[in-house]
This record gives C-alpha cells, structure tokens and sequence, in this order.
C-alpha cells in the first residue's frame, strides 16, 4: 500500500509542478516577424521563452525564430547568440540553425565561420539549393571563385531557380548546352 502512495503522490506532484506548453507568445512572435515589426517580434519570443513552458523541440524553434528576428532587426551578434542556443537543444531540423547562423556570421563578415556552418548544414541536407548558393556568396568574398562557381552549379542542379542565382550563373560563363539563360518566368 505504501508503494501505491508514494507512485500517486509522485503523479500528483509532478502533474502539479509540469504545466502545458503554451505557444500564444511564439506565435504572436512569428506574426510580428512576418509584418516586419522585428523589435515586438524579439520581445515576444523572450517572453515566450520565459514564460510558455516550453518543451525541448518548442524552445529550440523558438530560439531560431528570436535568432531570425535579431537579424531581421540588424542585430546579427544576438542572432548568433539565440541560434547557438538552438544548436545547443539538438533539434531534429538543425540545419536551419546552421544556415541562419552562416548568414548572421556573413553580416558580421565572419565569413570563415560563415563558411563552416553552411559546410555543417550541407553535411546534414546536402541537397539544399540555397544554402549552396549562400556559400558560394560567401566563398566569393573570399575570392575563391572556382568554389563559388561549384557552388553555383550545384544550388541550380539542387533545384534552385531564382534571379540571384542565373544573375552569378551568368557571370560565371554557366549558361548554355545545359544550364537555362534565362529563370522560368515568374508566376
């Protein structure tokens, strides 16, 4: 009988002590992010964080939305600070971390760990279009050109199609037998 006890009470405490995870604050954060009120966005998603109980996968998405607000707002020092965060929580999709923090180490023109984290993301997701044709940017401010160019080549043939990438592809001479002039028409 004393087992029993002691199995309730520890129920009873520990469904006292655990409340429910609470997203209206994250969510109110990712909408002011959307409108581009960058600054309410920071603060809800710091409330959010404090007061939502969030669970593990909840607080590292959480630290990636703060992180993409920091940026957004031209903080990039504090979005590699709420990204480190979000790498530290081992979330299932951590290559978005890695490629958020490679771009907010690109605006603080750390291009080296810039570099290193789309390397990291590439390793996780090596088809990813856009974070190839991020590092080939940022191989190209360090005039690696014959890297940008790989890079290039291999965001288009991961299926990237956009302005930015034909406009590089163009000055790479990689327009022709198999590589499209022009992107598809927009829609």
């Amino acid at each position: 009988m004393r087992f029993i006890r002691l199995v309730l009470l520890g129920c009873i405490f520990a469904s006292a002590t655990a409340a429910a995870e609470d997203l209206s604050l994250c969510y109110r954060g990712w909408d002011a992010t959307e409108v581009g009120q960058h600054q309410q966005a920071i603060e809800l998603f710091r409330a959010c964080i404090k007061e939502g109980h969030l669970e593990q996968a909840s607080l590292a998405q959480t630290y990636r939305n703060l992180g993409i607000a920091y940026r957004r707002n031209h903080q990039p020092a504090e979005a590699v600070a709420a990204l480190n965060q979000s790498i530290a929580l081992h979330p299932a999709d951590v290559e978005q971390d890695y490629i958020n923090r490679g771009n907010a180490y690109d605006d603080l023109g750390d291009t080296t760990r810039a570099l290193a984290d789309y390397s990291s993301a590439l390793a996780i997701a090596p088809g990813n279009g856009e974070t190839h044709y991020n590092r080939g940017i940022a191989y190209e401010r360090i005039r690696a050109f014959d890297k940008a160019r790989a890079d290039f080549i291999a965001a288009y043939q991961a299926g990237l199609r956009t302005e930015l990438l034909f406009d590089r592809m163009k000055i790479y001479g990689l327009t022709g037998a198999n590589l499209p002039a022009s992107p598809p028409p927009s829609h």
